[in-house]
């Protein structure tokens, strides 16, 4: 087995590990407020997971993880048969706990260390053993067993199922391999013969069953031999596999395995090295059986509908390129159904043409008739004989010359003459007949095309459906373990505080979940911690004394929001006014000035914190800025709401890596916009007499109570400005079309120009190093390739239509004087228009003030007269003046020496880093620029400058 198999079959051990170590302490922290049966089926349910654990770290040569989790397992055992499930004790949750926690530990070390002993695996298996002792000495030894030759372990009729219908293909593929090989196949046979042993003594060990693997390990013996011939191989190779297959027999009828002519081997614990891939087909299944109740399956573990359905792991970069294709495939499928509306646009437009065309034909065989008749007339001494005289002048008579004495004896009523014209005429009828043909035809195709585009748009459904199933997980996985860190915190502070997790069962995607463990967990000790109060004092204010977190996740708009409220004391913004101006901050006058949105956005600041004190879970300023900063690694938000009294919610909103989702297409300001269906509570078409106005603000009168009105362009900070007309305003328009947005933040009416339709979208998010605009959630491809923004209506609900918060912030730090307490100015170099933007856009969006310079010259320039920053990011290639320059200046110059410089180009090469850190730069950084790490290093940086 090569080294990536050997990984690959390890990290399915590790990855299955973590779901059983997490089953078992959901049940233990679930016992606690559960009944009898509730409990019972909770032993049951740790007591397979531990075994599984034990099975599965002796397959893998893991014998530390296999004896602790075979001495919890006796825990478990001692807990089932001998303790009164009724009366629990919640200390022997607590220990039981603990011997998770010891058990998790020795896994890891396990792994890392490929199972050699460690002082840490010593202590935490003699924890684990402690545990045992205990549990024996409270609840009374068992009596020992005798152990018959075939193990207790399993079931036999879990046995007798193993060995009737896994072993014979096991035995088949031996006698195959021995049976075909030869001198030039040796080693490949050798190969095969080893997987075989490798599942042989894997079973063996699985089930507990060390006569059988004495009797597989001849065969390792044999093909081990450093004189192996092919004859020998075949001749001693059939011997062991009769042996096996006697065995195998001895097994099934109960007897003890006795085979006198295999000498005894001595059976090694399997090493990870050695063990190959194919072990067995499904390494997220549970490698062993359940030891005691006979009806569980040898690989059901977990309780899923059908636990023999195999399964396997998929990386997760490849199910992101599967999840990519197929948003692709929905915006070639729209493209595609685009494309079939303009056929069948062009199909009846030829149908319209052909309708015109056999009009003309008709009108030109009625003028060759009048022509007809007007000669018939003339040749009675009728004055039409002139013009007909003139239609055949024109247009001569197509006569034969053989027949033409012939015709001459007929009457023009007794027989038809053809001129040209007629032939003219006949051609174009016929041409549009034949058109008119090829027009069905093309009508047939079309509806044929139209059929297949809808089992193509239901196939595509069903698709991504199934894709998007693969890579999300439940939200479970990431608050599971939050039950067990508040349940600690509880115990070790004296509060009673209940947590509530509603839509556990919510998907997201599986690369959220470690960016989402750490703010959850500062958010619940954040709520703990200083929203909920003391019991006396809950008491006091008319609460009960038991506090509640309660943590929701649901889809929202192509986003996952998550809300963490508690029912505490809430945030008072008074306080956070204080602290502001005693920090520094701000002065008193511009403090007073804050809304409540910007005070509560002061609480994520580094080193910002409203208690007094320090103290284990808070007073550092560290949760909550560690909250934001995770979640801008996922491009995720994290708003506050809060009511002094009544407690405080965090809203986080995460964009779905991709989603493929429902949006109502409008057009406002010459513009597309998507809004998100669900998004949208009603959509309406009112008149401009039912519009009310407050002051300067438009209501609507909406469901008994008034909503703002307000204009899209109003609420989004871009436009794309037309070349032939101004924008239109839709509150002009006799009737406005109006829709009422329903977020987190409330109800909004919203007039738009025009409605479009409804259409399927494929959500994507903007790409680094791109900061998410507000108000915009990303960015679709419609089907004839226009990229059309997403509105984000949690965004846009919330915030004044003039003088938004962001504005108003922006003023505000352009008014506060220059002082050491203000946020640090930053000065950007680079001589690219659009990098100097997306650098200032990242750097406004964290709170740090900027200044723009387009080459060396100019930032010299600005430095020399007066320009007070903390850090310079510079490029190296610019004209007039290079980065390099630029900083053998700014480090040759007493005034701007200690100025931190980072260098942020393309040039990636050791050459210019070496060149660069010679002349003094702080940090080198190059293009793409990652902007979490670019976000992580300035605080640093500009931390040593003040040093």
């Amino acid at each position: 087995m090569n080294d990536d198999d050997l990984n690959e079959l390890i990290d399915a051990f590790t990855a299955e590990c973590e779901e059983f170590l997490q089953s078992m302490e959901t049940n233990l922290l679930a016992m606690e407020s559960a009944g009898l049966k509730e409990r019972q089926a909770a032993v049951k349910e740790m007591f397979r997971a531990a075994h599984s654990i034990k099975g599965a770290g002796s397959m893998l040569g893991f014998k530390n993880v296999s004896a602790a989790a075979h001495t919890l397992e006796d825990c478990f055992v001692i807990l089932r048969d001998r303790t009164d499930l009724s009366a629990l004790e919640p200390t022997t949750v607590s220990v039981l706990l603990q011997g998770v926690d010891a058990l998790k530990k020795i896994t890891i070390e396990s792994v890392q260390h490929s199972d050699v002993t460690t002082p840490d695996q010593t202590e935490n298996l003699e924890a684990i053993a402690q545990i045992f002792a205990q549990f024996q000495a409270k609840y009374g030894k068992s009596e020992q067993q005798p152990v018959p030759a075939v193990s207790q372990s399993t079931a036999p009729e879990t046995l007798k199922q193993i060995f009737e219908q896994q072993v014979p293909a096991l035995f088949n593929r031996l006698e195959t391999e021995l049976s075909q090989g030869s001198e030039a196949d040796l080693a490949t046979s050798v190969t095969a013969l080893k997987q075989v042993y490798y599942q042989l003594s894997g079973l063996a060990g699985m089930l507990q069953l060390p006569d059988f693997g004495k009797v597989a390990a001849a065969l390792k013996d044999l093909i081990d031999s450093p004189d192996l011939t092919v004859q020998r191989l075949q001749s001693d190779g059939l011997t062991i596999a009769q042996n096996l297959q006697t065995a195998r027999q001895q097994i099934l009828e109960g007897r003890a395995i006795d085979i006198p002519e295999i000498s005894p081997s001595p059976t090694l614990p399997l090493s990870p090295s050695s063990t190959p891939p194919e072990i067995s087909p499904t390494p997220t299944l549970p490698l062993s059986p359940s030891p005691t109740p006979p009806e569980i399956s040898p690989s059901s573990t977990l309780p899923v509908p059908n636990p023999q359905r195999p399964t396997i792991r998929v990386d997760l970069e490849r199910l992101t390129e599967l999840v990519n294709l197929v948003g692709e495939l929905v915006i070639n499928r729209t493209n595609l159904e685009l494309q079939e509306s303009e056929l069948r646009g062009e199909v009846k437009r030829i149908r319209r043409n052909i309708v015109d065309l056999n009009q003309f034909g008709g009108q030109l065989r009625e003028e060759y008739d009048r022509l007809s008749f007007a000669e018939w007339r003339g040749g009675n001494g009728n004055s039409g004989l002139g013009k007909l005289a003139a239609a055949e002048t024109e247009f001569p008579m197509i006569a034969n010359g053989k027949s033409s004495p012939v015709h001459a004896h007929f009457d023009i009523l007794e027989m038809d003459r053809y001129t040209e014209f007629h032939s003219t005429a006949a051609e174009v009828i016929e041409t549009a007949q034949a058109i008119s043909q090829s027009a069905t035809k093309l009508d047939t195709l079309a509806m044929k095309f139209e059929r297949s585009t809808d089992q193509l748009r239901r196939i595509t459904e069903q698709l991504r459906s199934r894709v998007m199933q693969l890579r999300v997980v439940s939200f479970s996985r990431a608050v599971d373990h939050l039950p067990r860190a508040l349940r600690e915190m509880c115990i070790t502070y004296d509060k009673d505080v209940n947590l509530l997790l509603v839509g556990r069962d919510t998907k997201i995607d599986e690369s959220l979940l470690d960016a989402l463990r750490d703010p959850l967990i500062h958010l619940v000790r954040n709520a703990f911690d200083h929203g909920i109060e003391m019991p006396e004092v809950r008491k006091a204010s008319g609460k009960s004394a038991s506090g509640q977190i309660e943590i929701e996740a649901r889809h929202q708009g192509g986003q996952t929001i998550i809300t963490v409220a508690d029912d505490g004391k809430g945030i008072d913004p008074e306080m956070i006014r204080r602290k502001v101006v005693t920090k520094g901050l701000a002065t008193e006058e511009q403090a007073q000035e804050f809304s409540i949105a910007e005070l509560y956005d002061f609480l994520f600041w580094p080193g910002f914190s409203t208690t007094e004190g320090v103290s284990d879970l808070s007073g550092r300023g560290v949760g909550l800025d560690v909250v934001r900063t995770n979640l801008r690694t996922v491009r995720g938000t994290v708003k506050v709401d809060s009511r002094l009294g009544k407690g405080t919610s965090f809203i986080i909103k995460l964009p779905l890596l991709l989603s493929i989702t429902d949006a109502l297409m409008v057009k406002t300001d010459h513009n597309k916009i998507a809004v998100p269906l669900d998004a949208v509570e009603e959509i309406l078409h009112i008149k401009a007499s039912e519009v009310h106005i407050a002051g300067n603000q438009p209501m609507l009168w909406w469901r008994e109570e008034f909503i703002r009105l307000v204009r899209m362009q109003d609420l989004l900070e871009y436009s794309v400005l037309p070349p032939d007309a101004p924008s239109p305003d839709p509150l002009t328009q006799e009737e406005i079309p109006v829709l009422v947005l329903a977020s987190t933040e409330g109800m909004l009416a919203v007039a738009v120009e025009r409605l479009i339709g409804q259409q399927e979208i494929v959500v994507k998010p903007l790409p680094p190093p791109l900061s998410k605009p507000r108000g915009v959630l990303g960015t679709t491809i419609l089907g004839d390739g226009r990229v059309v923004n997403i509105l984000d209506v949690d965004d846009l609900v919330g915030q004044p239509v003039v003088n938004s918060s962001i504005a108003a912030i922006s003023g505000k730090v352009q008014e506060i004087p220059a002082s050491a307490s203000q946020s640090p100015q930053i000065l950007v170099v680079d001589d690219s228009y659009t990098i100097r933007q997306l650098l200032s856009l990242t750097l406004t969006r964290a709170r740090y003030r900027v200044v723009q310079a387009k080459d060396g010259v100019d930032a010299l320039e600005k430095l020399q007269n007066g320009l007070d920053c903390s850090l310079a990011i510079v490029d190296i290639e610019m004209p007039r003046m290079d980065g390099f320059e630029l900083l053998r200046s700014i480090r040759s110059t007493q005034r701007f020496a200690k100025i931190p410089v980072a260098m942020l180009t393309s040039r990636s090469g050791a050459k210019h880093r070496q060149m660069a850190m010679e002349l003094g730069a702080n940090q080198y950084f190059t293009k793409p620029y990652s902007e979490a790490q670019l976000l992580q290093a300035i605080p640093k940086l500009i931390h040593h400058s003040i040093i």
